[in-house]
C-alpha cells in the first residue's frame, strides 16, 4: 500500500513538473509568462515544445503573445552586467548572443574571476 502511494505521488509530481505556461487562454498571461522566462535567462521555447507541455491548447495568437513577452524580457535580461552574472556563478544560456555579441565573453570573464581576491 505504501509503495502504491509513493508511486502515485511520483507520477503526480512528474505530471505537474512537465506542464509549462499559464492555464488560461488570456494573451496577457502568455505575454507575462514569456517575459518572466526570459528575465531569468531561459531559452525561448518553440511552439511545439510549449504545445506538448501546456496546460491548455496552444494557439498561434497565444504563442505570439508568449514570443512578444519573451523578447521584452530578453531585452531587459541582456541589459545587466554579464561580468556580475558570471561572478555570481549563475548559468548563462546564450540568449543575449544576438543582442549583445560580447555578452558571453564578459560573462566568461566574470565566471573566471570567481574566487579571486582583489587587493
Amino acid at each position: 500500500m505504501v509503495r502504491l502511494f509513493f508511486t502515485l505521488v511520483a507520477v503526480m509530481l512528474t505530471a505537474c513538473a512537465s506542464q509549462l505556461g499559464p492555464g488560461t487562454s488570456l494573451a496577457q498571461d502568455w505575454t507575462l509568462f514569456g517575459e518572466e522566462q526570459a528575465q531569468v535567462g531561459y531559452e525561448k521555447l518553440s511552439f511545439q515544445e510549449l504545445q506538448s507541455s501546456a496546460k491548455i491548447e496552444l494557439t498561434d495568437p497565444l504563442y505570439q503573445a508568449y514570443s512578444s513577452g519573451y523578447e521584452k524580457g530578453r531585452t531587459e535580461y541582456c541589459q545587466q552586467d554579464p561580468r556580475l552574472l558570471g561572478k555570481r556563478g549563475e548559468m548563462y544560456r546564450g540568449i543575449c548572443d544576438e543582442l549583445r555579441p560580447t555578452f558571453r565573453t564578459w560573462y566568461m570573464n566574470g565566471k573566471a574571476s570567481r574566487g579571486r581576491y582583489s587587493y
